[in-house]
């Protein structure tokens, strides 16, 4: 009785101490000023009044989206597509963006019927575009989420893709027409969408918004490829594209991260929890859920959780390219956790990812820029620089530094116009090169590129 008292008494003394630790690490976190569950967490996203949110009006565009489901009386065979043989089924697949059919080169201009049917697309969407172009000139954005239930709550990420997909039409469509100044404003109200989803501090929100960026990136591309604009607009379309980056946008998402992980380990304590890829039905899975909690190996999983997490924000908080750095190195430290620290494993595998794809969304961001100076430049000089240095300072304070290296982004003049790139994910100077070997337009072999060939 005394061995079994002194066992009892250890063991209690355990999940003490375990208990104690994972509470002293949750304490520490709302002792810096943040939240440490979702419920703090919906409180700490700011809330922003009615008439001042952006997000009504996107709402609200949603609701007016016309999206051309009808099918087609008869298939149509497109040969201009990225899957070949493909026939075509509603009218929608017949549009580029929205459907199957691949926009022509940057230089080419579009074909007749495309952009009749694309002018058709925007006169049945004519109000969501009004409604999108209303909200870009409203600064604060929250949707209307409850965080507090979690991150599975966001039905609204298919708004903003829809939003960008649609303004993209209406670039290209104005810039064949010759009209910049609509052209540019078009723009302006895509990028608006990605500023919008910045300031939602949630992984899911950070990845949609880093897709709709790469579309309002390649809808100015071709704005600037097909249409010359005065300087008024170049400095309105540099406004808003330096708004899309946001330095603090990345911490704030790991933030939120961590305080559904803490949410989630808080679940399955209360029994409240169930992974999708587990079948409760089974009494083993109960039971080895029972043990896991029992033992205290939940709580020793947590405080590898929070302990990691902790250091992935710390490292979000570095500059590019020591902040892919520090977290390539805190993944690698994930995955030589014990075997029995399942959901952090789980968890925390993959997050240098998002770092990553964040990082690439800074690089495109600063070759758009640097080249919206060089087209000040050639318009009020009548030709290109020699050189990206000779763009500063009048245009430029500074060359933007490469989030990749860390050195100044690459310029080169081409037979006809330019590219600014960045070296890209494989940190290699590949002379700005658009596609590799493979035509891939990411990873080795290839830089983030920003080219006009006019």
């Amino acid at each position: 009785m005394v061995i079994l008292a002194c066992l009892i008494t250890l063991y209690v003394a355990y999940r003490f101490v375990l208990g104690h630790a994972v509470d002293v690490r949750i304490e520490a976190i709302r002792r810096a000023g943040l939240p440490a569950t979702c419920a703090e967490f919906d409180k700490w996203y700011t809330h922003v009044p009615a008439g001042e949110n952006a997000a009504d009006f996107y709402i609200q565009a949603g609701e007016h989206y016309n999206r051309w489901t009808n099918t087609l009386s008869q298939p149509i065979f497109i040969t201009n597509t990225w899957t070949h043989p493909y026939r075509a089924r509603k009218k929608s697949d017949l549009l580029p963006i929205e459907g199957d059919v691949k926009l022509p080169p940057r230089t080419e201009q579009l074909p007749a019927e495309m952009k009749q049917l694309i002018g058709e697309y925007l006169t049945d969407n004519a109000e969501a575009l009004r409604l999108l172009h209303q909200a870009a000139s409203t600064k604060r954005c929250r949707f209307l989420v409850d965080l507090d239930k979690g991150p599975c709550v966001l039905d609204h990420m298919s708004q903003p893709r829809q939003g960008v997909r649609l303004l993209m039409l209406e670039a290209i469509e104005n810039s064949e027409s010759q009209k910049p100044e609509q052209a540019a404003e078009s723009v302006v109200a895509s990028l608006a969408i990605t500023r919008a989803l910045n300031q939602e501090p949630v992984i899911i929100s950070r990845l949609v918004a880093i897709a709709c960026h790469g579309v309002s990136i390649e809808s100015l591309q071709h704005v600037l490829n097909r249409t010359p604009l005065t300087d008024e607009q170049l400095v309105k379309l540099a406004v808003a594209l330096m708004e899309t980056e946001d330095p603090q946008g990345l911490t704030r998402m790991f933030i939120g991260e961590r305080c559904f992980g803490i949410d989630r380990f808080e679940q399955i304590r209360q029994d409240k929890w169930r992974s999708s890829s587990d079948d409760t039905s089974y009494w083993y899975a109960q039971l080895f859920r029972c043990l896991w909690k029992a033992s205290g190996l939940l709580e020793l999983d947590e405080l590898a959780y929070l302990n990691l997490m902790h250091d992935f924000v710390k490292a979000t908080q570095l500059s590019p390219p020591q902040s892919i750095a520090a977290t390539k190195a805190l993944t690698v430290k994930a995955k030589q956790l014990p075997f029995y620290v399942i959901l952090s494993r789980r968890t925390l595998d993959g997050l240098d990812n998002v770092v990553t794809f964040d990082v690439r969304q800074v690089a495109r961001v600063r070759t758009a820029v640097a080249s919206l100076a060089i087209e000040r430049y050639r318009l009020a000089k009548g030709d290109l620089p020699e050189k990206l240095s000779d763009v500063v300072p009048t245009y430029l304070d500074a060359i933007p530094q490469d989030p990749f290296d860390g050195k100044p982004l690459r310029y080169k003049k081409l037979v006809r116009g330019y590219v600014v790139y960045s070296v890209g994910d494989d940190g290699e100077d590949n002379g700005g090169a658009e596609l590799n070997s493979e035509g891939l337009s990411v990873g080795k072999g290839t830089d983030i590129t920003f080219i006009i060939e006019r």
